[in-house]
């Protein structure tokens, strides 16, 4: 479960910092007058190209988290509830703290719908991964309770 759990971080943590950087190229090369960062969390670093490694690391945190909390939703021996508290919990405490840092979502209303449409969408994929892996099991239950039957019948 640790390595899985690794693995999934590692991976989360480079597509995230791929897909930012191209995002971050793209408000560069396109959008006149959109700067990639925040001003206020641009100043802390002596130029842009340094602050968009710093937003592209704590980015690649936060999606590590949610990459490797995800083996939360696998764990059949807890309740899907408890599961569900467990995975929000470990996220949180990633996704508030560098949302506050990066894009101070503490200060603007329209950063926080969009972080909290971000931690929605999140939300929605561990689901549809826990779905997935439910239906899963019940195919293998069904395909062993079928060999059962037939077994029997014999």
């Amino acid at each position: 479960m640790l390595k899985k759990a690794c693995i999934r971080g590692i991976n989360s943590f480079m597509y995230a910092i791929g897909i930012s950087t191209v995002i971050q190229m793209l408000l560069l090369s396109f959008a006149e007058g959109m700067e990639p960062v925040l001003p206020e969390f641009g100043v802390r670093f002596p130029n842009l190209y340094i602050a968009m490694l710093a937003q592209n690391f704590l980015i690649g945190l936060t999606s590590a988290a949610f990459g490797a909390g995800s083996v939360i939703m696998e764990m059949a021996r807890i309740s899907l509830l408890l599961q569900s508290i467990l995975y929000f919990v470990l996220t949180a405490l990633v996704w508030i703290p560098v949302g506050c840092v990066c894009w101070g979502l503490h200060r603007y209303p329209g950063t926080m719908l969009v972080m909290g449409a971000s931690y929605t969408a999140s939300y929605v994929i561990s689901w549809m991964i826990q779905f997935k892996q439910c239906k899963c099991n019940v195919e293998q239950i069904n395909r062993k309770l079928l060999e059962l039957r037939r077994e029997a019948a014999k």
